[in-house]
């Protein structure tokens, strides 16, 4: 299992979103020998926290779940690249909490958004009928725990 984050925070919260990154990183190592079926291979998250000014600008979009090999050009890289089995979705942040937290508080608040997100995985059970959605949950709940975010 592929999973990672797509990264959207206002300049004014940087260093509290440091972390994100190697979050990231880390999950993607810790994912990347476990299956949960065949139909679901990639997950990724895009964390919105941005500040009201620019709330307008940055909504979480439906969740898109790609099942057939598809080409992607990246708007930034230009780079190509095939995606199959992937579901990316969003998931928004408030932004006074997490400016206002201490990293450990941002990355226990972090957590609860995201195991909170896997209901939209649940809701698309339909698309995605191979994959042990309460399997992957416990691995991501031993993972917070072993990264001691909880």
């Amino acid at each position: 299992m592929k999973i990672g984050f797509a990264q959207y925070t206002s300049a004014e919260i940087r260093k509290e979103t440091r972390f994100l990154i190697d979050l990231s990183n880390d999950m993607e190592e810790y994912f990347i020998k476990k299956t949960y079926g065949n139909d679901l291979i990639e997950i990724i998250i895009g964390i919105i926290c941005v500040s009201p000014s620019f709330e307008a600008f940055f909504k979480p979009g439906k969740p898109k779940y790609i099942k057939e090999k598809k080409g992607i050009k990246s708007e930034f890289t230009k780079q190509e690249y095939d995606i199959e089995k992937c579901l990316t979705y969003d998931i928004k942040l408030d932004f006074e909490t997490f400016k206002n937290s201490s990293e450990v508080e941002a990355k226990r608040y972090l957590e609860l958004e995201i195991l909170k997100s896997l209901e939209i995985i649940e809701a698309m059970k339909t698309k995605m009928k191979d994959f042990d959605l309460m399997k992957f949950k416990r691995d991501l709940e031993d993972y917070f725990k072993e990264k001691d975010m909880q």
